[in-house]
């Protein structure tokens, strides 16, 4: 595409070169990957400034520099495009470049600090079943319609996320739920796109190292909503207080309680699931799943309203009709509340992603509501270079809300382990200080939990859920990835623990 046709309109100015001369071939922000007429977008990010390696990608060829600084040097030949946000012109260029894929799709997009991967996840698989094929970006993995792929981040970055869209409408694809991060719209990642509908789960503590204040972070999570058109749908959990600062067009309000636009009832629950009953108006849907907790039936309300929606916007009478049978036997994500024990094991063991304290305070209090009377016990940590004003908090809630806590290492960065156990400590009472455990090797602590614990209790091992790799420094001022997977390091302690019963038997 002839750069002066990618651009115009847009608030990009050239200051050197000839827009209507220059052809650009291939978009991107990473200079390693740059190719004859490729535009390369340098930008000042939070690891890197992608302005130090303008003359990088000029030797490899690019033809375009997209930035916000004028007096970068180029050779003759290389045009240079100047603006004031660089990331998110980057995104309508994107969206350009791409034909606008994201107006080919019924795009959904889910911000919330919890629930956001569950509700995606889940009205992907509704959306599927019933017959419309649907696409997915989020937190633990990617379909794009060709092929599923682990997510590197929950939300990628704009380039990246309309070259994947446009991958969706060649596959076939109809529909895209993706999970959209504070981060993401804070950066304008997503300003290129074109939803068709909002999702809203909650605001709790998170990412206090990232967004200055609380009302900086509800206002990140509100952008979503504001990148509507007229006409777009908003859904809101109403039970959270954040839901009235939301608005749409079309705004339908979840509850756990009746009055609302659609609420859910639980019927039953257990630790193999739970049974709900989804109202709305007149209609109501029964549906089952192998989630449980309060929690989780909002996810699921929320994930079928979503799916109801894109079927509608779509106008497709028979995936209407589908909907109903679409919603039997929905699982979690990987990770979220994954049952790792089975049926011959004397505990209950699961893994979750939960590392905020109201996620953690969720599937604990999940866990109590389903428990038959076995203890309680969580293992968990927090995260190096992240929210630090979360850690004593974390700590309460496990204090409060598990008969025994063994806190541990999450993902360290460059911070000392110990440091961060320390300030997940000191939010416990004196009692449950003087009886929680700490293991900061993390594949000990999991295998304490389990060896040790007494028939009929439920172990949860909270924080990392479906990462397969652990962050720690590296002695030299960095860090490294260490293969680490927290169900597999589950599943080992259970073997041994099985092990040890059968050699006393």
């Amino acid at each position: 595409m002839m750069l002066d046709q990618l651009i115009a309109g847009l608030d990009i100015r050239v200051v050197r070169g000839d827009a209507r001369r220059a052809r650009v071939s291939d978009l991107t922000e990473d200079s390693r990957t740059v190719l004859p007429g490729s535009m390369f977008v340098a930008r000042k990010g939070l690891a890197s400034d992608g302005r130090r390696f303008v003359g990088e990608a000029c030797v490899l060829g690019a033809s375009v520099i997209l930035s916000d600084d004028a007096s970068l040097a180029t050779p003759p030949g290389v045009v240079l495009c100047v603006c004031e946000n660089v990331a998110q012109m980057a995104a309508q260029v994107a969206e350009r470049f791409y034909g606008a894929p994201s107006s080919s799709l019924v795009l959904i997009g889910v911000t919330g600090t919890n629930g956001k991967t569950t509700v995606a996840y889940v009205a992907h698989r509704i959306l599927n079943r019933c017959g419309v094929r649907c696409g997915l970006i989020g937190t633990v993995l990617v379909d794009d319609g060709r092929e599923t792929a682990p997510a590197a981040m929950t939300t990628p970055p704009a380039i990246e996320l309309s070259r994947t869209l446009a991958t969706m409408v060649e596959s076939g694809c109809r529909a895209c739920v993706m999970e959209v991060s504070s981060h993401a719209l804070a950066q304008g990642r997503v300003d290129g796109l074109k939803f068709d509908a909002a999702v809203f789960t909650n605001l709790t503590q998170d990412h206090g190292d990232y967004h200055e204040s609380k009302e900086d972070y509800l206002q990140a999570k509100r952008r979503l909503f504001e990148l509507l058109p007229a006409g777009g749908v908003g859904i809101v959990n109403a039970d959270d207080a954040a839901s009235a600062q939301f608005r749409a067009d079309r705004l339908v309000r979840c509850s756990s309680r009746p009055g609302a636009d659609w609420w859910v009832e639980v019927c039953s629950q257990s630790l193999a699931g739970m049974e709900l009953s989804l109202v709305g108006g007149d209609e109501k849907v029964r549906c089952t799943t192998g989630m449980f907790g309060a929690y989780n039936a909002m996810n699921v309300l929320q994930a079928y309203v979503a799916a109801r929606t894109a079927v509608d916007v779509l106008a497709d009478e028979r995936a209407m009709n589908r909907l109903g049978s679409a919603v039997l036997g929905l699982k979690a994500p990987p990770g979220r509340l994954e049952r790792i024990s089975g049926p011959g094991d004397d505990v209950t063991v699961f893994v979750d992603y939960a590392h905020t304290p109201d996620a953690l305070k969720n599937v604990l209090s999940a866990l109590r509501s389903v428990s038959s009377g076995g203890r309680i016990c969580v293992v968990f940590g927090c995260g190096g270079d992240r929210d630090r004003s979360k850690r004593a908090e974390m700590g309460r809630v496990a204090g409060t809300l598990a008969d025994r806590v063994i806190v541990t290492s999450d993902n360290p960065r460059h911070e000392t382990p110990g440091a961060i156990v320390s300030e997940i400590l000191g939010g416990l009472s004196p009692q449950a200080r003087a009886q929680a455990e700490v293991h900061v090797q993390r594949k000990t602590a999991i295998e304490c939990a389990i060896v040790q614990a007494l028939p009929g209790d439920i172990v949860l091992i909270a924080g990392k859920g479906h990462e397969r790799v652990q962050i720690v420094p590296d002695g030299c001022g960095g860090v490294m990835e260490l293969p680490f997977d927290d169900a597999v390091e589950a599943a080992a302690a259970l073997r041994t623990r099985r092990e040890q019963e059968a050699s006393r038997t």
